[in-house]
């Protein structure tokens, strides 16, 4: 039974079970449709005591009970499903106050994935296990953190949700089993904190070995398109859920048996290498090696979902003959594999720039891991960098099932992508080195459009040629790109400033790195001169300090400038900025579904909300003077 063993409240502990006679054991509802009913009708309920009030029996054990006992005999469930409900009745009662809150203050607690090996040691201590680039569990994880939420593992449940109760969260997501729920809830007034979970069920979900990740999840019933509901992810005119299906089928493109099957279709069976542990590898093979296993590492994959969203999107509307008439009798559409091909051509871009980048800029991690270029040596890091970008443009010049002018149109998108981004990073590492550091917002917004924009513009353009459609037909694509990219990377620059654990990144990062950020440019300009001196010293003693701890004086020192001159507040109005304008050209688009695919890639890299929680930053214990 459960009681709340910290009065803080009169209202009860989020209760799984009752004080009253024994019932059934806790079980989550077996399919798909009774869950979404049950949340369905749970959201109804506590929507009308939105309106009317909530009734005070309801506050209590037993009258919370109650509500889901009557949801469930309406859905026709079964008693044991009672707890779950309970759950669920909470969790909607809090979604729009934790999908609302500030950055760095909200906690999800996310479990091992059932699908994932259980016998390997995890890459990273606190970072649930997960089952490759696929993952259910990876993709929250990743959505959670882009979202500014703090992730931990379910393990760590009862003394992360302590932090609650002394001020250091303001709200708190757990994914658990519901046996897990019933120990670590138990200390939580279920009305008085924001408190939501998903529960699953583990034992079904077991015995893992050969089934899909997805499958897995299905049978553990952890709907991931609900957690991300709760994180405030989902948005615009397209619910994440219809996009997962696209998204996991991105992912899935770059396990090694995928890579191994379209290396085959280029004509080079050998382009992943061997896979198996490095010290099998033979010297000829390990550059391929080395490249097919930071493929499958991890990350969002959204540029090959985008590739991909994008071509289905125009496909479809031609189809059903929602196309323009200007389009028809344009070149035939390309066959799936061709733009699966391409998709993957665009992510290995990607992270080939990464590894350059990395190197660049002197980062330690990536995707839970260190470097390339610490594990293996800058020499090699970069020849696999090298290696990437030839395999790129091998699979786009191999392409089958695509006109020869479409392959001539794929390479020339690519190109132009990769020239710009090299100018953009050529304009950091020059600015980086120069002794004047003058920079003006203007130049920093130029910068973020020739480094981040390319890369979202490609893979739309790529998508839209390969259904036939010249880009330039579909709306105002490069424009669009231009605003999601230096919306996505102003907005990133705020979030160093409270810190980005999937990479390690350090607090205050352009300081450390010494990068030129729009923050930066913003305090110059309005800070005096004698402050911008002090700036560019606080600066170089950061970027000086031989550990992280040892710069915590100077970055504090530099966030009361940043905040004298209000860069927080003004950097996150010109991520609203960037927003509306990548709004305004989506809207030019003359195609339904593609549409709603650029206003879902919208929310995905720019959060209609996510610059207001980052516009304050506030003070982080680990830089306090």
């Amino acid at each position: 039974m459960l009681q709340t063993s910290v009065t803080v409240s009169s209202t009860p502990a989020l209760p799984l079970e009752s004080a009253a006679p024994p019932r059934p054991s806790l079980a989550c509802p077996a399919t798909k449709p009774l869950r979404e009913r049950l949340r369905a009708m749970a959201t109804d309920l506590v929507t009308s005591w939105r309106a009317q009030g909530m009734p005070p029996a309801a506050k209590t054990a037993g009258g919370l009970r109650r509500e889901a006992q009557a949801l469930v005999e309406r859905a026709g469930g079964t008693a044991d499903l009672i707890g779950w409900t309970m759950v669920t009745i909470v969790s909607e009662h809090w979604r729009e106050r934790l999908a609302a809150g500030p950055a760095g203050r909200r906690l999800i607690l996310l479990p091992d994935c059932p699908a994932a090996p259980q016998h390997e040691q995890q890459a990273t201590p606190g970072v649930p296990r997960v089952c490759g680039p696929s993952c259910a569990i990876g993709t929250i994880w990743s959505a959670a953190r882009e979202s500014g939420w703090v992730v931990e593992s379910t393990d760590r449940a009862v003394a992360a949700i302590g932090s609650l109760l002394t001020g250091q969260y303001d709200g708190i997501l757990g994914v658990a089993k519901l046996a897990h729920l019933e120990k670590a809830f138990a200390m939580l007034p279920a009305f008085s904190l924001p408190i939501a979970a998903v529960p699953f069920d583990a034992a079904a979900g077991a015995g893992a070995a050969g089934r899909s990740c997805a499958a897995v999840q299905a049978a553990a019933a952890l709907d991931v398109e609900w957690v991300l509901g709760l994180l405030g992810v989902a948005g615009g005119s397209a619910p994440v859920g219809d996009y997962l299906p696209l998204l996991r089928e991105a992912a899935e493109m770059f396990s090694q048996p995928a890579l191994g099957r379209l290396a085959e279709r280029c004509g080079s069976p050998a382009a992943f290498g061997p896979g198996g542990d490095a010290a099998s590898w033979p010297p000829l093979e390990a550059t391929a090696a080395m490249a097919g296993d930071y493929l499958a590492r991890g990350g969002k994959f959204l540029r090959p979902f985008i590739a991909l969203a994008a071509f289905d999107a125009i496909d479809a509307d031609r189809a059903s003959g929602a196309e323009r008439a200007s389009i028809v009798g344009r070149p035939q559409v390309a066959a799936r594999d061709a733009v699966k091909a391409a998709a993957v051509a665009i992510e290995i871009f990607h992270k080939a720039s990464l590894i350059h980048d990395d190197i660049e800029d002197a980062d330690t991690m990536r995707y839970g891991r260190p470097t390339l270029h610490l594990e293996r040596g800058i020499p090699a890091a970069v020849n696999v960098g090298d290696y990437l970008l030839g395999l790129g443009y091998r699979i786009i010049a191999t392409l089958t099932g695509a006109e020869p002018q479409t392959q001539r149109d794929l390479l020339a998108i690519l190109s132009d992508a990769h020239v710009r981004l090299a100018r953009g990073q050529g304009a950091e590492l020059w600015w980086r080195d120069a002794a004047d550091k003058r920079l003006t917002p203007r130049e920093a917004l130029e910068i973020y459009g020739l480094k981040t924009s390319p890369a979202f513009e490609a893979a739309v353009a790529m998508g839209i040629r390969l259904a036939g459609v010249q880009p330039a037909e579909a709306g105002a694509i490069a424009r669009y790109a231009l605003h999601v990219g230096t919306g996505f990377q102003v907005l990133n620059d705020l979030k160093d400033w409270c810190g980005d654990l999937e990479n390690d990144r350090r607090a205050a990062g352009d300081l450390l790195g010494g990068r030129p950020t729009v923050m930066w440019a913003l305090a110059l300009e309005r800070l005096s001169q004698e402050d911008a001196a002090r700036l560019a010293t606080l600066a170089r003693e950061a970027a000086g300090a031989a550990e992280p701890a040892a710069a915590t004086g100077a970055i504090s020192a530099a966030r009361e400038l940043y905040e004298q001159a209000d860069v927080f507040g003004r950097a996150a109005a010109i991520v609203e900025e960037e927003r509306r304008l990548a709004a305004e050209a989506a809207a030019t688009c003359g195609f339904g579904r593609l549409r709603d695919v650029l206003e879902f890639l919208l929310d995905l890299a720019v959060p209609e909300r996510a610059a207001a929680q980052y516009g304050g930053v506030q003070r982080r214990g680990n830089d306090a003077p």
